[in-house]
């Protein structure tokens, strides 16, 4: 019946996704292309993909190998059961949206025992602002998949502290769902995860047992997730977002004002110079401003169980944590850490703030009167319906074809500053017409192109040197005539080699490396434990009832 409810109130959020066609939102093209070419990589033998060769000018491009993963994976049997681009993408959201009222229901029923509260929390989880801003005004697909993951992940320290079974994998799952969705949310979800566990710690006579299997879960939630986060962090240095200066002066301009969490205009304008004078809403949600404010006057009234008045505590100490963070006070901070993790704008703390916020609404009517239950559960509600009430529309229906998509993108990475081009290419020749070679007196026919592989027939008139029309990245291959050649690379970043007389078949093809298959196995290991838990949890869970 709970469940019932929650996803009504999803599909009531998320009605304007019905329409036919897409949306206008920031980074809905850039999703499009994202989705078109994970599902060339796949068809084109790249399980999962990785190297991408028609981005950046059709000089190629290692999107995937920082890019997140799960959204995609969720897409692509969607597109093979023959739905298009758009009506996926549509899906997707969707899904990421009823995923996170439904996890957030399972952990606060599982963390209060109460299903009331946690429908309430669920409610006004699905129903914030900055949710239906991540979905309709910025299209991040990614960070949608966070809201799902962030309840999980807890609901998985709370049961391993409970002794459950099912806690491991299911911290594993939360992790290694964060990681695959938007990883460089790990540091902004840091205070309230933190703060929780400190909490559970002090609610448990076991700690070490308690802290072993803690760890248990966050190692098997890294082992899944080790086919993107391996390849992620070691080959970022043969990238050039180390050197793109602009990248790590974002912060400066993307601190928000205490005023536009209180209230702050609905807009669909893109940040242009500061995140203080932009069109987009950054409130929390009058509902979730409510429900904080109860919380804080329970305490003071002392009408809370020592338990609740104790996680109450924790929590709010990481709300604030999350509230100073997007506030330019916290600069000092900012500084030294964009230098340390790859992290971008401070606003986006919201994501934890609202979370709390939205469990403090489940904390104060489960510590209410039984009469006052009904009451609190309809307000709250009513209230998260009517001031959400303008977020549930899109800027702009579309209906494009795909085609003008990739004609756009494919020019560009669709990452704002192309910070994952290969350290020695040359930006410049973003911007220039694309050949498939380069070099004196040579001609070209039979050209063929992949995600993976760019062949062709080369005559040279005479020998020479040739630069190939695809950036050099580790794992490109060159083969000439079928056999693999030693390449260099030219002042450009193109893979360049000796072409002699004659014609000659010219293959270069990206492939795995070492790192890479060493990467997936530990991904089918981390599997394999994950499925083996849950047996056991069923077996035992068979065996108690």
């Amino acid at each position: 019946m709970y469940l019932l409810i929650i996803l009504f109130f999803s599909i009531l959020g998320m009605k304007a996704l019905l329409h036919p066609g897409l949306f206008t939102a920031h980074d809905i093209w850039h999703q499009v292309v994202r989705l078109y070419y994970y599902f060339q990589g796949i068809n084109d033998g790249q399980l999962p993909p990785y190297w991408i060769g028609q981005l950046a000018n059709n000089f190629g491009y290692p999107l995937f190998f920082f890019s997140y993963h799960l959204p995609w994976l969720i897409g692509v049997p969607l597109l093979k059961l023959g739905l298009n681009i758009p009506d996926t993408i549509k899906i997707i959201f969707f899904l990421s949206y009823a995923i996170s009222g439904i996890t957030m229901y399972f952990f606060v029923n599982s963390l209060l025992k109460n299903k009331t509260s946690a429908l309430l929390t669920s409610i006004l989880y699905l129903w914030l602002p900055y949710h239906f801003l991540t979905i309709f005004v910025s299209a991040s697909i990614g960070i949608a998949f966070v809201f799902a993951f962030l309840p999980l992940i807890l609901l998985g320290i709370h049961l391993t502290k409970e002794e459950s079974k099912l806690g491991i994998p299911i911290l594993a799952a939360g992790l290694s769902g964060i990681i695959l969705s938007h990883i460089m949310h790990l540091v902004f979800l840091l205070p309230v995860i933190l703060f929780f566990l400190l909490w559970e710690i002090t609610q448990t006579g076991k700690k070490f047992h308690f802290l072993k299997d803690i760890c248990l879960g966050l190692l098997l939630g890294t082992l899944i997730s080790s086919f993107y986060l391996i390849p992620a962090a070691y080959y970022n240095q043969s990238t050039k977002v180390h050197q793109e200066t602009g990248f790590y002066d974002l912060y400066k301009r993307n601190f928000i004002n205490i005023n536009q969490l209180l209230y702050s205009r609905w807009g669909y304008s893109p940040i242009v110079n500061n995140a203080k004078n932009g069109e987009i809403s950054f409130q929390l949600g009058i509902a979730q401003w409510i429900s904080t404010a109860a919380l804080l006057f329970l305490i003071i009234l002392r009408k809370l169980s020592q338990k609740n008045l104790s996680l109450s505590f924790y929590i709010l100490i990481s709300f604030a944590i999350s509230i100073f963070l997007m506030l330019d006070f916290s600069a000092f901070i900012w500084k030294p850490l964009v230098r340390i993790v790859a992290v971008d704008f401070p606003f986006r703390f919201l994501l934890p703030a609202t979370f709390i916020a939205s469990v403090c609404a489940g904390i104060v009517l489960a510590n209410a009167n039984k009469g006052w239950q009904s009451f609190i559960l309809i307000s709250l509600t009513l209230v998260a319906l009517y001031t959400n009430r303008n977020h549930l529309n899109v800027n702009q229906y579309t209906n494009f074809p795909i085609s003008t998509y990739l004609e756009l993108e494919t020019e560009i990475t669709t990452n704002t500053f192309n910070e994952y081009l290969p350290l020695q290419a040359d930006t410049k020749l973003l911007g220039k017409p694309w050949n498939e070679v380069q070099g004196e007196k040579l001609s070209v026919s039979n050209l063929k192109r992949a995600t993976n592989l760019l062949s062709f027939d080369l005559n040279a008139a005479k020998e020479t040197t040739a630069s190939s029309g695809q950036f050099y990245f580790p794992g490109q291959t060159l083969y000439l005539d079928n056999k693999v050649v030693d390449f260099s690379i030219d002042k450009e970043g193109r893979i360049s080699f000796k072409v002699p007389e004659g014609t000659h078949t010219v293959m270069i093809k990206y492939q795995e490396t070492p790192l890479i298959k060493l990467s997936k196995s530990l991904t089918i290991i981390g599997i394999f434990l994950m499925i083996f838990l849950l047996f056991k949890a069923s077996k035992f869970s068979k065996r108690k009832f």
